[in-house]
């Protein structure tokens, strides 16, 4: 262990919002390989790159005021199934999981750890060992570093929020939440490119018009609003880090019956490029983390924190009718990995629950084509239908749409 990883408490507000949230985040990433896995080399490649990335190393330590992360010196086994096990629960005090069927490899890990930018480094680190050994691919895998935390106390400085009593007065939008359902859709990538070009936008941006109309009729509202995510790496200086490193925002449109992409297209992306602005980064993470650190600081048991803690997630914007997380590409940020991994990999799935909203977007580039993987609790048959026919009218091309179902399985 580093001396940087030692200092447990350094990394212990970044994934803190996560645990004190009242339901916990656990997040999947699923890859489907050309051929059947080889659970003894896939056991090898989860062991070597462990022994390259230590923060994964870690297990969560629970003491009666306040939570840590410590260094884990249990093995790590994985396992057969796809069934989501209580991390760490279940994992040996590991914050993550990893576990294989037939042709597909699920990694499974807790919110707390680490967020879906973070942990992209590490997986591919994962496929790539798996690959050297199962195909002799013969994949480069120095150590993977973790930027040390980010400096705490220069990100509060930027919180409005600072000093004032009470909640932030922010409307809140009534989350539907009917049976948890999952479905997805595949569209064609280059059609939406295009689609966005011709309201002369940015591809996600035109996403979340196009996902805004979809959903009107759902929520009965003529404003639409949802939340998203934006990756803070850079703009904190910690380009290489792990853990938790996002902002998010809310934002409404009118999307009516009568609305099409072009009405609202240059808002949407008004917004969404102001949004990536490091000041308004910073600004909304202080809110966040400010919100964090006042919690922690709370000397209270940690079930009392928790409750403390939901009262205020307003500072984070939410709720919303929709949230969504654009990963891109899920072998690895930047596409700072050897391209001939595509060569193995099939297909790609990703999934986390709708936490303060009523449907949730994760969506994947892979192949040429954007995976929406879509998790709703509005519980009303129609949706997918739904996002296809404004797809469609906007000339986006759906490649696919299947209905997979209720809820990941989890072994309680």
């Amino acid at each position: 262990m580093t001396e940087t990883m030692t200092r447990n408490a350094s990394y212990r507000l970044q994934g803190a919002m996560y645990f004190y949230r009242a339901k916990t985040i656990y997040c999947r990433y699923q890859y489907a390989l050309r051929d059947p896995v080889d659970p003894v080399l896939l056991q090898e490649a989860v062991n070597a790159a462990l022994e390259g990335a230590d923060y994964f190393k870690m297990k969560l330590v629970r003491e009666k005021r306040e939570i840590r992360l410590d260094q884990n010196d249990q093995p790590f086994t994985i396992c057969q199934g796809h069934t989501l096990r209580a991390m760490p629960e279940e994992t040996g005090g590991y914050l993550f999981n990893v576990s294989w069927e037939e042709d597909t490899i699920f990694f499974d890990w807790f919110h707390f750890v680490a967020d879906g930018h973070g942990v992209t480094r590490f997986l591919t680190r994962i496929l790539m060992e798996y690959c050297n050994r199962r195909y002799d691919a013969g994949f480069d895998c120095p150590p993977l570093g973790s930027a040390p935390a980010y400096d705490m106390e220069a990100l509060l400085a930027y919180d409005p929020t600072a000093g004032e009593e009470g909640l932030p007065e922010i409307e809140p939008v009534p989350v539907q939440a009917g049976q948890l359902r999952r479905s997805i859709l595949r569209l064609d990538k280059q059609s939406l490119v295009d689609a966005a070009l011709r309201c002369d936008v940015k591809p996600v941006s035109a996403l979340l018009g196009l996902l805004s109309l979809s959903l009107q009729p759902f929520v009965e509202r003529e404003k639409v609003e949802y939340c998203y995510s934006t990756d803070t790496r850079r703009t904190l200086g910690v380009p290489e880090a792990f853990y938790n490193c996002v902002a998010s925002f809310r934002h409404g449109v009118d999307a009516g019956p009568e609305v099409r992409l072009a009405d609202i297209a240059a808002d949407i992306d008004a917004d969404l490029r102001s949004s990536l602005q490091p000041t308004a980064q910073l600004t909304q993470m202080a809110k966040m983390m400010g919100w964090v650190c006042r919690v922690d600081a709370l000397k209270a048991p940690l079930r009392i924190k928790q409750r403390v803690f939901s009262m205020g997630e307003a500072m984070g914007n939410f709720p919303a009718d929709f949230w969504i997380s654009y990963l891109g590409d899920p072998l690895g940020p930047d596409r700072d990995y050897p391209p001939a991994l595509n060569d193995y990999i099939r297909d790609f799935e990703v999934w986390v629950p709708p936490d303060g909203a009523s449907v949730g977007f994760e969506v994947a580039s892979l192949h040429g084509q954007l995976i929406c993987c879509i998790q709703d609790k509005l519980g009303r048959a129609g949706l997918t239908d739904a996002i296809s026919a404004v797809m469609a009218r906007e000339g986006v091309q759906v490649l696919g749409a299947a209905d997979i179902g209720p809820a990941l399985p989890y072994q309680e």
